[in-house]
């Protein structure tokens, strides 16, 4: 810097009417001020705000070169501690004002070079860490932004099979900023499709004075800014090519500026607009690069992804073609546990209050939901949609042997007839009334039959007249006796809940060790580890008496304890099944508080599931 042979400053007012005169103070200075008295000289992205000791600190500052008296300076130094902070005492030759400046701007540069290489550091942290695509972008032009003090920027995704570039992010500090859907062509028509084509950094700091950028062709298209009523002084276009050298988005900044506010009238775009500098567009390039690498992983983790959901959509269709009875049944049990996890995970106070699932765990919990019935692929078909108490088949048999026994009736009747006509016996007194009887007696137990061949939800005492009936038995035109109801038929409708003999609810428990030995075989990853364990234990109670392995609570996971009253609960109240009615919910509810009291259920779970209304997240098919 040089000095004029002026005489010593002597006030803050003439170390301001100085530097203003001087200005610029020095090479690549920019002065700006404010109306309570400080100046803000910047170069680059530093920034020293030069004030008095009366002056009010502001709340966010590069560095501080205070002005004064020694006395004053004094006084004002019991108040400042940070090491960013750099004093000036009066009076003083200007020159040696313009070298405490210069000395303030090159610590003030300084300052910010190791911001940027912690900001750097931050930002690799923080794309490392975060696998949405969406996100990484959004992550990307934040902190590009940031590091650069540009006023604006955006995001373009490449589709180059397309042959199209498509804006994905952008964001003005000045003005509301919406592209929509807009669409470039790659190519050298437009700054970013001729980053995209040539594969370099452009960098302009005329855009506003010249529409063409200097040493190529391309032309910067004005529309957009005439429709924001924005103007497009600086720029710089990076594009961001993976290491296997496919450029994958363009990143582009817009009027690097000096502070924060935003940018409203012209005077601010003439004054605090400045070119982004070399070390800006190494940085920006560098960033570029390092997102580049940052959105193949976000890409490769989103695809991997996508990939899990669809086998698991494809298994629970598996499950579906095999049980079509039960259609729906895995995707609702899973909204509703993934719902009851968010409640507990949005409880601040009682038992819950320390629980807390991450978004890993919700998908891990939705995957295990969708998948705890994948083992009924393994379950003999007839048994899996086991609608009554007997197969069809069996109650076939059972209608056939009613209609035999009938016939029998009838026979036997038309041969007593037959046998008193040729005796010319008159007809036996009530002989017509006894067959009649006989005829309701058999219709009546067919009844009885079919009315016990439904089943129920809750436990029923079965008639024991079924056992008589067991013993009923006709003669067949062959002379060879039948009993009415086979031993299997008996032990089958003699059953007091649901449809299934105990030899047939053994077979449908083995479904969920069908479900854990398939599920255990995937490389779920670290983050889905536990889909096997809860997909395998929504059927564990917490008295021992669950299945397949009696397991004690303590080693029942609260997710499969959340998954067992979503299951239950489903179970009873869908409409989809056609062995049984849908249960209103208050008497769903009532079962399962029952379920509770007997000490199978987990109460708290319970207990949230009923006051966050969890059954009331959708309707019910």
């Amino acid at each position: 810097m040089s000095a004029s042979s002026t005489p010593e400053l002597a006030t803050f007012a003439d170390v301001r009417a100085w530097l203003l005169a001087m200005n610029p103070p020095g090479r690549g200075l920019r002065v700006q001020t404010h109306e309570d008295g400080p100046l803000a000289l910047a170069r680059s992205r530093a920034t020293v705000t030069v004030m008095a000791p009366g002056h009010l600190v502001p709340e966010r500052f590069d560095h501080l070169l205070v002005v004064g008296t020694r006395e004053e300076l004094t006084q004002a130094l019991q108040g400042f501690t940070d090491p960013r902070v750099h004093l000036l005492a009066l009076p003083c030759h200007p020159l040696l004002v313009a070298r405490v400046v210069e000395a303030a701007i090159e610590s003030a540069e300084a300052f910010a070079r190791a911001r940027v290489t912690d900001q750097l550091l931050d930002i690799g942290l923080a794309l490392n860490a975060e696998r949405h695509p969406q996100r990484v972008l959004e992550l990307i032009l934040k902190h590009a932004r940031e590091i650069t003090g540009a006023d604006a920027g955006s995001i373009y995704l490449v589709d180059e099979e397309a042959d199209e570039i498509r804006f994905a992010v952008a964001e003005n500090d000045s003005v509301p900023t919406n592209l929509g859907d807009h669409v470039l062509h790659i190519g050298d028509g437009s700054v970013v499709g001729n980053a995209v084509l040539r594969r370099h950094v452009i960098r302009s700091s005329h855009l506003y004075r010249r529409t063409m950028l200097p040493g190529n062709f391309v032309r910067h298209d004005r529309s957009i800014d005439q429709e924001l009523q924005y103007q497009t002084r600086s720029m710089i276009t990076a594009p961001m090519i993976s290491p296997e050298g496919r450029v994958l988005a363009v990143i582009q900044l817009i009027n690097a500026k000096l502070g924060s506010a935003p940018l409203r009238t012209i005077e601010d775009f003439d004054e605090r607009v400045r070119p982004f500098t070399a070390d800006d567009e190494r940085l920006c390039q560098s960033l570029a690069s390092q997102a580049a690498v940052a959105l193949e992983s976000a890409r490769l983790y989103a695809e991997i992804q996508s990939l899990f959901e669809g086998f698991v959509r494809a298994s629970v269709r598996a499950i579906e073609q095999r049980d079509p009875t039960t259609s729906g049944h895995s995707q609702r049990v899973a909204d509703l546990t993934v719902a009851l996890a968010r409640a507990a995970d949005r409880a601040d106070a009682g038992w819950f209050a320390e629980v807390r699932f991450s978004a890993d765990q919700l998908r891990e919990i939705e995957y295990a939901g969708l998948l705890h019935d994948f083992g009924k692929v393994g379950v003999r078909e007839e048994v899996l949609v086991k609608a009554k108490k007997l197969y069809p088949a069996q109650l076939q048999r059972v209608r056939a042997r009613f209609e035999h026994m009938r016939t029998a009736l009838l026979v036997e009747r038309l041969q007593t007839e037959l046998q008193r006509l040729r005796t010319g016996q008159p007809e036996p007194l009530g002989h017509e009334r006894d067959y009649q009887r006989r005829v309701l007696e058999v219709d009546a137990m067919l009844a009885l039959v079919l009315e016990a061949n439904e089943p129920t939800v809750l436990p029923t005492e079965v008639s024991s007249r079924l056992t008589a009936i067991a013993g009923e038995s006709f003669v067949d035109a062959a002379g060879q006796r039948h009993a009415l109801l086979q031993g299997d038929e008996l032990e089958a409708l003699l059953i007091r809940r649901g449809s299934l003999t105990d030899a047939e609810r053994i077979q449908i428990q083995h479904h969920v060790t069908h479900t854990y030995d398939f599920l255990v075989r995937i490389p779920w990853g670290q983050s889905l580890a536990m889909v096997p364990d809860i997909a395998a234990r929504h059927h564990e109670y917490l008295d021992g008496s669950g299945y397949p392995s009696n397991l004690p609570a303590e080693r029942i996971p609260l997710q499969a304890r959340m998954m067992t009253v979503a299951d239950i609960f489903d179970a009873l109240t869908a409409s989809d099944r056609p062995y049984k009615k849908a249960v209103p919910i208050p008497l769903a509810l009532d079962i399962l508080r029952a379920e509770q009291r007997q000490g199978k259920l987990d109460p708290q779970v319970l207990a949230l599931f009923i006051d966050a209304k969890i059954f009331e997240g959708g309707a019910r098919p």
